[in-house]
């Protein structure tokens, strides 16, 4: 979606794509796509673009990195708006930031997820959530949806939905139901 996202005149400000490498990776971009792609240190972000915190078993020891979680929580109140995919949200988590707002993630390592702070309203069952500038998503084609609401949020919904063509995509626009949940498979 990022190399789609570039041709938006009201997201024009999104146009480069920096990644953020906590011990030095390198990343490479892969397709045609027109987005310009770095990897930095944390320390040379620029402050006032879209954090998006991916989930995975990198997480679990984030989790407990104070410098780390010190460093994410400076680079989320400093960025306009903060997303998170499956597991990430317990690093955000981890910074207090989501203290008394509702968050959700993935539903196999939902019981981890929660343990990491009680202060958060956890949602088992949503796909995402929606608070103030904070979007959560249970895994990774939920996160797709959270991205297309975001766009839609941002841009409007002629550019979520020409996202979703070009992407073949059938978009789940309820972010109260995650059909993957326990809790909604039994």
């Amino acid at each position: 979606m990022s190399w789609y996202m570039t041709n938006q005149p009201a997201l024009s400000n999104f146009s480069t794509i920096r990644f953020i490498s906590a011990v030095g990776l390198t990343w490479r971009r892969c397709g045609a796509g027109h987005v310009p792609v770095s990897a930095v240190g944390p320390n040379e972000i620029d402050h006032r673009g879209i954090l998006l915190i991916p989930g995975g078993d990198g997480t679990r020891p984030l989790s407990k990195d104070r410098q780390w979680l010190d460093r994410l929580r400076d680079l989320s109140c400093e960025a306009s708006h903060v997303l998170t995919v499956c597991t990430g949200s317990a690093l955000l988590a981890a910074t207090g930031l989501l203290n008394g707002r509702r968050a959700t993630s993935n539903d196999l390592a939902f019981d981890w997820v929660t343990s990491v702070s009680d202060r958060v309203t956890w949602i088992r069952d949503a796909r995402w959530t929606v608070d103030g500038n904070f979007r959560t998503s249970s895994g990774i084609s939920a996160g797709i949806d959270m991205a297309l609401s975001f766009i839609e949020d941002m841009v409007g919904p002629d550019a979520a939905d020409r996202a979703t063509t070009e992407m073949e995509y059938v978009r789940n626009q309820d972010s109260n139901f995650d059909p993957f949940s326990r809790s909604n498979t039994h």
